[in-house]
């Protein structure tokens, strides 16, 4: 009888700590994927101000160095775009030359493959903002990149 009460009382924490083990790897689960994935009804700019705050709140910046920040990053986008105006001529005619001399190599069925490989790549560049266009909050108004 004793045998059978232990073995009860096994049972019974055993499947306690199953459901708490289990309730906790749920949790992480929720927090990590879950809950900190993008918000996909929060724009760009939303969100890169959110973080760009939460760093500001982690360096427990004052007004004036928030203020300060921002204008050095207002500062460092605008040297980066007028690089990239310099530059960006440059780029294009590297990848055309580039372009010319791959169609040189290709047979008719190839070059007609490639031609069409060019044109979905140039729309999905076009579509994403280009060869040297910021994707991250810089473009969006934030502050300077962080990582």
């Amino acid at each position: 009888m004793i045998v059978r009460s232990l073995k009860a009382k096994i049972l019974v924490f055993g499947v306690f700590f199953i459901g708490i083990a289990t309730g906790i790897v749920i949790a992480n689960f929720y927090t990590t994927r879950v809950a900190s994935a993008p918000d996909s009804t929060t724009s760009r700019a939303e969100r890169a101000q959110r973080d760009i705050n939460k760093f500001y709140d982690y360096l427990a910046l004052n007004l004036a160095q928030r203020e300060q920040m921002r204008k050095i990053g207002e500062e460092t986008r605008r040297e980066f775009r007028e690089l990239r105006e310099e530059t960006q001529p440059k780029f294009d005619a590297i990848r055309e030359a580039s372009r010319i001399k791959i169609r040189a190599l290709l047979n008719k069925e190839q070059l007609k493959k490639y031609e069409e490989f060019r044109r979905r790549a140039d729309e999905r560049r076009k579509s994403t903002g280009g060869d040297f266009k910021e994707r991250d909050f810089y473009r969006d108004g934030g502050g300077p990149r962080l990582d």
